[in-house]
């Protein structure tokens, strides 16, 4: 770690890491493959040890601790490969139902989240995203009889099997956030397994009747709990593929030192060495990335949506280039499905591609500081004039 970390955090990466270690190593896991939720038996442990409720509110039965701490978890989670769904259930649906839920909306499903028996699913996604801050295409209207929503959703983590949805859809005054029955008629869902061992699905809504949690008004509040929790997450999966990143050099680097080639390790060449070394240092600079963005947020939430561009910039290439180093070091072992390093591979490069790739998010972060000119400001330095002189 580059960050010296408080007692609690401490604790909680320790007892994390020593859990799976013990109930969850790779042959382990394979209980929980391409099964709805994982497996029933782990997911009523995270519950007895508290990690479904670590990020919601103590109001909900959570533990109220913040994006450090759930990116720790994340991280060791990333380490051991788990599939079943933390993040889609309770760091993306949970933490968006805690800030945007009405009181009984809260109180019907709030408390069953973190006890294991409630799962929730965020159905944000649409065909043709690029990055997750745009208007919703997926549009709701107010009937004499309640919300109705109409449109597609894609790559809906962790919906089958979920008890309810959480679906955003464009309203005439900015964006909602409604929940929606998945076996409300109406509702067309297709769904099918991860490349990384998870469940998830497509979903079509045709005049689905919705229960409103949350609807823009002209101060937009509703858009930005959205975007808070998206960014959230964001940085979150960043930590779980940190921490996929590290297993993947550990494994690596394992290999090359017991794998025999014209009398001596792999590891003992030079350009396996240099290949190393540079491993090493794309996993050291997303670990301090994370760190940084997990801060900032836990400060000052609305610096976010930037936040989570710029971690995704910043890992996207890292989480690749490991993860093609990894495979290329192991040969033909490293495409076998018998060692870790294949899944590895998947889940970086799915990594890559969730939530908006990092060309789209370095797009759209270039022209909000365009527009905002805080490209001119620095986190240490006061304004730069010659770059303030030049725009004006």
């Amino acid at each position: 770690m580059n960050l010296a970390l408080t007692e609690e955090q401490a604790l909680i990466q320790s007892s994390a890491l020593d859990w799976l270690a013990g109930n969850y190593d790779f042959r382990q896991r394979e209980a929980s493959l391409h099964k709805d939720g994982g497996s029933s038996a782990v997911w009523s442990a995270f519950a007895e040890m508290g990690w479904l409720g670590l990020p919601l509110p103590e109001a909900d039965g959570g533990l109220g601790l913040g994006p450090m701490e759930a990116g720790l978890l994340a991280q060791a989670f990333g380490r051991h490969l788990v599939v079943e769904p933390w993040h889609a259930c309770i760091v993306q649906a949970g933490r968006l139902l805690a800030l945007a839920g009405t009181p009984a909306q809260r109180a019907t499903w709030m408390l069953g989240v973190p006890a294991g028996e409630a799962r929730l699913a965020l159905a944000h996604t649409e065909p043709g995203d690029r990055v997750p801050w745009t208007q919703r295409k997926t549009r709701a209207e107010q009937t004499a009889s309640g919300w109705r929503i109409h449109g597609e959703k894609r790559q809906i983590m962790a919906a089958p099997g979920a008890s309810c949805w959480l679906v955003t859809a464009s309203v005439a005054g900015g964006t909602g956030i409604f929940l929606v029955d998945p076996l409300a008629s109406g509702v067309y869902m297709d769904a099918y397994d991860t490349s990384v061992g998870g469940r998830a699905a497509d979903a079509r809504f045709d005049n689905v009747p919705a229960q409103a949690c949350l609807v823009d008004s002209e101060d937009g509040e509703a858009t930005a709990l959205l975007h808070q929790v998206i960014a959230e997450g964001i940085v979150n999966r960043g930590w779980e593929a940190t921490g996929t990143m590290q297993a993947a050099l550990a494994q690596t680097m394992a290999y090359t030192q017991q794998r025999m080639q014209f009398g001596q390790s792999l590891s003992q060449f030079q350009v396996v060495q240099h290949r190393l070394a540079e491993m090493a240092v794309h996993c050291a600079e997303a670990q301090a990335a994370c760190e940084l963005a997990a801060m900032r947020v836990a400060i000052e939430p609305a610096s976010g949506v930037s936040m989570a561009g710029m971690l995704k910039t910043k890992l996207t290439p890292a989480a690749r280039f490991v993860a093609q180093e990894a495979v290329q070091l192991h040969g033909a072992m490293g495409v076998c499905e018998e060692l870790p390093v294949a899944a590895m591979f998947r889940a970086l490069l799915a990594f890559s591609q969730q939530d908006g790739d990092a060309p789209s998010h370095g797009s759209w972060l270039g022209h909000g500081l365009l527009h905002s000119g805080d490209f001119a400001h620095s986190q240490t330095l006061r304004a730069t004039p010659c770059l303030m002189e030049s725009t004006a």
